[in-house]
């Protein structure tokens, strides 16, 4: 995962966007598709935040991206789903750099988080599911167009941060109010309350994933459920922070090379600020974090 500069990160002053009143139905924005995918629609889409805002360098300038119909996993991959493709492939399981805190044991995810999503997966892993499938991962535009529509919300389920509606480092603290500064971020996992749940609630007393959907409504203006929190999410593009400043406004693939992928939606180990629907993450092909999984994506044809 990347390591940001905590400093920068709560330093950015927050402006308000507009109250979002009546938002799309996700019935009328989305239908359901074979393997439990949503349909979205073509057409434009707020894509970043401009400078100035609650946003980050890297999500400048914000500008208004066409996307063509593609179709996405409504969840996110679980580990019941991807214990299919490792008995049916014969991939390697997922698995922690510390082998205690490994979630799978003999090929397989240890009993009660069947439908959490899966973790300790590499970019590489997820492609290889995706592919495996006949689908692929979601371009950087894809996602965010899904997970905050076409009014620029910044959270899936509109502009007020909520800590009831995700799986996040402010659900855990139960903050109404989100974490004032990076130290007080880290003091909360490292020797606050945050460590002691983490040992007494957490999967082998580390990970705290829940069941895909366990936010019913917190669903994006498409019906995309956990597109904030829970896990942060591989997608398809190479990551670089100063891509929106040359990127195509039409259906962008992200730059054509790089040293790093990027991630999307934030985690459970997240503050709100990176769970924005257009905060942006990234991780190197072949990490495979505690708090990273995936979601697939395909062509509408």
């Amino acid at each position: 995962m990347r390591q940001r500069c905590i400093a920068l990160l709560f330093s950015l002053s927050v402006t308000l966007l507009p109250t979002i009143s009546d938002p799309p139905s996700a019935l009328a924005l989305s239908a359901a598709l074979p393997d439990d995918m949503v349909l979205v629609s073509a057409g434009e889409f707020l894509m970043g935040n401009p400078l100035g805002s609650d946003g980050l360098p890297d999500e400048a300038p914000q500008r208004l991206i066409y996307t063509g119909p593609f179709r996405i996993d409504r969840f996110e991959v679980t580990n019941d789903a991807y214990a299919r493709f490792v008995h049916a492939t014969g991939h390697r399981a997922p698995a922690n750099s510390n082998p205690a805190a490994t979630l799978w044991e003999n090929n397989a995810p240890i009993s009660g988080i069947g439908n959490h999503p899966v973790v300790n997966v590499s970019w590489e892993d997820a492609m290889a599911y995706c592919a495996w499938l006949g689908k692929r991962l979601p371009t950087e535009a894809e996602w965010e167009k899904a997970a905050r529509g076409t009014d620029g919300r910044r959270y899936p389920w509109g502009n007020d941060w909520d800590f009831n509606q995700a799986n996040s480092a402010s659900y855990w603290a139960g903050r109404t109010i989100d974490f004032q500064s990076g130290a007080d971020w880290d003091a909360f996992w490292v020797k606050g309350e945050g460590a002691t749940i983490s040992k007494e609630k957490g999967i082998k007393g580390e990970v705290l994933t829940m069941p895909v959907g366990s936010f019913p409504g917190s669903v994006s203006p498409y019906g995309l459920h956990d597109m904030a929190g829970n896990v942060a999410e591989w997608v398809q593009d190479w990551y670089n922070p100063n891509y929106y400043k040359e990127a195509p406004l039409s259906d962008p693939q992200g730059p054509p090379r790089g040293a790093i992928k990027a991630m999307r939606g934030g985690s459970w180990l997240k503050p709100a600020i990176s769970l924005r629907t257009s905060d942006r993450d990234w991780g190197t092909m072949d990490s495979r974090p505690s708090g990273t999984g995936f979601r697939c994506a395909k062509d509408a044809l």
